[in-house]
């Protein structure tokens, strides 16, 4: 079974994808078909809000920048990428990814992709000089015209036709991969492939694991029941603490109110609204890739985005108890349950023992009130930019739900120091 693996040299994920797709896929029993295409023509094609010359980073709000940027360095170091340096970034890589999509050998392509990658991301030359392109295609393919190469017209045909494909078929950025008429985006992503082509038991890697004499930890959760990321969160919350047993860990829930921190942060109140279609299109296919890889049942509510500040305070008001966050997470994203309509909060609440009348009262005092309020300011202050967002013990933020395999690394004792002052 082939996979289309679509790139381009200017992208830091793509770069770590191209030391993973073949060993991944090669454990799945298929083949890599290595694609290059131009990143700004795809954000053209897409209509992306960067624009085809910007950076997807470009558009992000400042929190959201800060953990995105250290995510990519922690990123980096666990795959054992570590000596990234590129001359400057981004770098417009035309003429490069020209010489590669003119080379017809696939063989030779890939090897000279990967010294592409080298060249950028580890030995420091630039890129966009033909001088450095010449030098490092001269490695691979001996006397080899990129000059010629760069303007001539085969070569830039098959670069924006690749380009084109890439787009029709749902791609939006780089690394992508296509692979049973299906696309899949994003270094960390690669695990799906995998399942895809039957390796079942294909997901994120561990690099941490619990000592038989345990320990301790604190483990702080940030939520809001509006965000579908951060009920899969929740529902795989309590397995993510199971599986680092024996450590004892005490969970720290912090229900915030995530408009207004988006507010805060300058962040669009529905981030998904505010993308590019192509990208709102492939979010909505993976939730329901994470949901049935995580086996827990999903559904998009009819009634979203949900106006959670009732079911946040009455959660308050409850003391953060877990079986409640649970059982209002779960009326909204499995059950189809509008729990901002206090009638049917309130059923909810009596069918499940819990005290309606008493909390619906508590949840309109001001204490209640000044707690939402004081959460959200703390996730604010601390950088938080999305839920779901933990944090283990005094360590850093980790946002995203498809990040608690790094809080699991953590529990057991995992550490970053190391790299928090590298440079990329």
């Amino acid at each position: 079974m082939s996979v289309i693996f679509y790139y381009d040299i200017v992208c830091p994920f793509a770069y770590m994808a191209s030391h993973l797709v073949e060993a991944a896929v090669t454990r799945a029993g298929g083949v890599v078909k290595w694609t290059p295409v131009l990143l700004g023509g795809l954000y053209k094609e897409t209509k992306a809000p960067q624009g085809k010359d910007g950076s997807s980073m470009d558009v992000m709000a400042a929190s959201k920048l800060a953990i995105s940027s250290q995510d990519l360095k922690r990123q980096m170091y666990r795959y054992g990428l570590r000596d990234s340096s590129p001359h400057h970034q981004p770098q417009k890589t035309l003429h490069a990814m020209r010489v590669l999509a003119g080379i017809d050998d696939h063989s030779l392509r890939v090897e000279l992709s990967k010294e592409f990658y080298k060249a950028y991301w580890q030995e420091g030359l630039n890129m966009e000089e033909h001088v450095s392109i010449q030098s490092v295609a001269d490695r691979v393919i001996p006397g080899i015209d990129v000059s010629k190469m760069a303007v001539d017209s085969k070569c830039s045909t098959n670069l924006k036709e690749n380009t084109q494909e890439a787009a029709a078929r749902g791609a939006f950025g780089v690394p992508s991969y296509y692979v049973k008429d299906q696309l899949f985006w994003g270094v960390d992503r690669l695990h799906f492939v995998e399942r895809l082509l039957g390796k079942k038991d294909a997901g994120p890697e561990r690099l941490a694991y619990p000592s038989p004499n345990g320990g301790t930890a604190d483990l702080t959760f940030f939520f809001d029941y509006s965000s579908p990321w951060g009920y899969l969160g929740n529902e795989q919350l309590g397995r993510t603490v199971q599986s680092v047993s024996p450590v004892s860990v005490h969970i720290h829930y912090v229900p915030i109110l995530l408009g207004a921190l988006f507010n805060k942060i300058g962040t669009p109140v529905v981030p998904l609204q505010a993308m590019a279609p192509a990208k709102q299109r492939y979010y909505a296919m993976e939730l329901q890739h994470f949901a049935k890889e995580a086996n827990v049942p999903f559904q998009y509510p009819d009634f979203f985005p949900l106006r959670s500040v009732l079911p946040l305070r009455v959660t308050l008001a409850a003391n953060n108890d877990p079986s409640l966050i649970d059982i209002l997470y779960r009326a909204v994203w499995r059950d189809n349950k509008n729990i901002s309509d206090p009638q049917i909060l309130s059923l909810i609440l009596e069918e499940n023992g819990f005290p309606a009348s008493q909390l619906l009262q508590a949840a309109q005092s001001q204490p209640i009130k000044d707690q939402l309020f004081a959460n959200t300011e703390k996730a604010v202050s601390e950088g938080v930019c999305g839920v779901p967002t933990f944090r283990v013990n005094d360590g850093p933020l980790l946002w995203g739900q498809d990040r608690l395999h790094v809080v699991a690394d953590m529990l057991c004792g995992w550490k970053e120091e190391d790299i928090l002052s590298s440079k990329l």
